[in-house]
């Protein structure tokens, strides 16, 4: 077979067009063995090759390599040869693939949910003589159709009603083929919309007439034109959603608390409102002590794992054992039945029901060729979380630097202990294998109902996860993230997140948050990155700081003395300003009746009215460590936030990684040392700060992104 492949790319001096395929005679997939196409005329880039009459349908792109070395791609799906029947010689005309305007079309949102297509035509053949047409146009609905229509009498004289409906079985690209011998070329055509049932005219396409004007070199071609995009001419889509956490979609059928399958219940609902996106809350495994402060979900265990929670138990099986069956049946009615979800009571429960089910049933499902296809399959994380998590509960604690001989993760030792430890293991493998059936059957669900499902993927992982555990490279350890100040948290936020070691992540082309992004697109149609901010700066601060007051951004450009002096005009006093500025005069106004006894027990009076912290209270950190061994009292309350606030009294930071330059403290505006200032010194801080929080870090920041 002959192929003739054609593309019209106006390059710049310097710049070749190569193309790579799924073939031997196109390297196969090899970017290194890429050909090369020959310039013919202004722009038409072409290259003819002989295949195997064997040769089976394959996918192929085109690049630009340039002189300098650097290399330009394509956007999107790779072009694809489709082998016809009978056929000797393909003429093929693609258009080079940019990123297009109306890119979130062809997103899963839309491709595999909203404008789905389950019934689609068989795909057409090829064969001699024949013309083919090729336009990606995703953004036509489930219950519509594109059609061909034109000024040649087979495609219409112009008339919708008489337009020729193209092929959908390779959507979001439609295709016709025609007999060259029933139109005349060249010809004058645009693509419209009709409605799938009755045919109805919906849109034209906007611009100018296409115009079809490529004549076979051989009558007995297959003339192949592809790589157009339907111009739309609609409004951009619109739709609404509903965001609702997954343990408050609440059901009869339940134990306790909402799980996956409740979510057919909300995409029903979604369909009868007419709305089109449904967001949940992050749905990954919080289990660390198996108690309560466990649920907070955007604190995982796992970015992989999901929540045994959200196991719909029943789905299991029931076991044969009647009285421990009708037990589980009892507690399932009483836990239904309570206001609120015992968060306690449900996942302890779920989690025996599910080890004795386990028992009964493993062995045979752990048999199963598509358990085994599971497990392989996500291996990357399932066998170190597995390994996490019987760790965890050997120990008693998620904190794996109290693992003794795995506190640090080492592969070997670790497969080695799931060896040792296989029915323990299993039972993990077990309980995600199911979750994970359970959510992508929910997901089929919703996206045949046209209703998209949108996870949250929290920016934050917990130092006490399988991730830090497996690979603390990745990761800041040694400090905290959090959010600055603002009008709901004066304080600022502190998550108590490790930071992400950018550089580190960089090394492996960011391997970790792809693997993150993928596993999850498994279940979600679109998703919430919560905090994207941190994908340029994070709000970082100390491990021994408890408030977001004392944090700084990261990265930033924080100021050396002399710049301070010599641009603001401030001269910055490294030991009344980076240290806490605690006064006699204003000691009431933090601990009021007790200040007294606050001066003996935790202070140290250096003179002039001016006090430091003792040593065994001088972080807060210490403070909050040192109270909470105390009795739980107002007076205790007091004492404790009064110290807490004192070790705020600061008026720059030193920045961790460049000693001898400053962050201006957030909020300092409200400290006692901004108001110990001269009204010169205030102007002179004032110009400085609103320099550094709101125009210093733009042009940096942008960068970082």
């Amino acid at each position: 077979m002959k192929l003739n492949f054609n593309i019209d790319y106006r390059t710049n001096w310097g710049e070749s067009v190569y193309i790579v395929g799924h073939t031997p005679e196109l390297g196969d997939g090899d970017e290194s063995r890429a050909v090369k196409l020959e310039l013919d005329g202004v722009g038409l880039w072409s290259l003819s090759i002989d295949v195997a009459d064997e040769t089976r349908d394959f996918d192929y792109r085109y690049i630009v390599r340039r002189d300098d070395g650097s290399t330009r791609y394509e956007w999107g799906r790779p072009h694809r040869f489709v082998v016809g029947c009978d056929v000797k010689s393909y003429e093929i005309y693609d258009r080079w693939q940019d990123q297009p305007y109306d890119k979130p079309y062809y997103s899963s949102v839309f491709v595999d949910c909203i404008n789905r297509r389950d019934d689609r035509d068989e795909s057409q053949s090829l064969y001699p003589g024949s013309v083919t047409l090729r336009v990606d146009a995703p953004m036509v609905g489930s219950d519509e159709v594109l059609a061909l229509c034109g000024d040649d009498e087979a495609i219409g004289e112009w008339n919708p009603e008489n337009a020729l409906v193209m092929n959908d079985s390779n959507f979001p690209e439609w295709s016709i083929t025609l007999p060259n011998k029933e139109i005349h070329l060249p010809f004058r055509y645009k693509f419209v919309i009709l409605d799938k049932t009755t045919r109805k005219l919906l849109a034209w396409e906007n611009g100018d007439n296409r115009v079809m004007n490529i004549i076979p070199e051989h009558k007995s071609s297959a003339l192949v034109v592809g790589g157009m995009r339907f111009i739309n001419s609609r409004p951009a889509w619109r739709g609404a959603g509903v965001a609702i956490p997954v343990f408050s979609v609440r059901s009869d059928d339940d134990f306790g608390v909402g799980d996956f399958f409740d979510l057919k219940k909300m995409v029903d609902w979604a369909v009868v409102t007419g709305q089109k996106f449904l967001q949940i809350l992050p749905i990954n495994d919080t289990t660390m002590t198996h108690t309560w402060t466990d649920s907070y979900p955007y604190n995982a265990n796992s970015t992989f794992a999901l929540h045994p929670m959200f196991m719909r138990l029943s789905e299991l099986g029931r076991l044969n054992d009647e009285n421990r069956q009708k037990y589980y049946d009892d507690l399932a009615v009483e836990l239904n039945a309570l206001p609120t979800v015992d968060y306690e009571r449900v996942n302890n429960a779920k989690n025996e029901f599910m080890r004795e089910i386990f028992r009964q049933e493993g062995a045979k499902t752990l048999e199963l060729p598509e358990f085994k296809a599971f497990v392989e399959a996500n291996a990357y994380w399932l066998t170190p979380y597995a390994a996490f998590c019987v760790l965890r509960d050997m120990n008693g604690t998620p904190e794996f630097g109290k693992w003794g001989e795995y506190a640090v993760y080492d592969k070997a030792k670790v497969s080695k202990f799931v060896d040792e430890h296989a029915d323990d293991i299993n039972f993990v493998y077990y309980v995600q294998y199911h979750l994970d059936r359970q959510m992508r059957a929910v997901h089929e669900y919703a996206g045949k109902h046209g209703v998209a499902f949108k996870g949250d993927i929290p920016i934050g992982i917990s130092r006490d996860s399988a991730d830090a555990w497996i690979s603390p490279r990745l990761f800041n350890m040694d400090c905290q993230a959090g959010a600055p100040p603002d009008d709901f948290s004066v304080l600022g936020q502190n998550w108590g997140f490790p930071t992400y070691n950018w550089e580190e992540m960089n090394k492996d082309g960011f391997a970790w948050w792809k693997a993150r992004f993928r596993k999850m697109a498994e279940y979600f149609d679109a998703y919430r990155i919560d905090h994207v901010l941190g994908f340029f700066r994070i709000w970082q601060i100390p491990m021994d700081a408890i408030h977001g007051l004392l944090g700084i951004f990261n990265p930033a450009l924080p100021y050396t003395p002399d710049e301070l002096r010599h641009n603001y005009d401030f001269w910055l006093d490294v030991d009344l300003q980076t240290t806490p500025f605690i006064m006699d005069y204003f000691l009431y106004d933090f601990f009021g009746e007790y200040t007294d006894e606050a001066k003996r027990r935790f202070l140290i009076d250096v003179g002039y009215g001016r006090y430091k912290l003792r040593p065994e209270f001088d972080t807060q950190r210490k403070i909050a460590n040192y109270f909470a061994t105390e009795e739980k009292c107002e007076k205790n309350d007091k004492l404790c936030n009064a110290l807490l606030g004192l070790v705020d009294e600061v008026l720059f930071i030193e920045d961790p990684y460049e000693k001898g330059k400053y962050h201006p403290r957030i909020s300092a505006q409200f400290t006692y040392i901004y108001r110990s200032l001269t009204d010169y010194e205030r102007w002179c801080f004032n110009r400085l700060y609103n320099d550094f929080y709101y125009h210093r870090h733009n042009d940096f920041w942008y960068g970082k992104a």
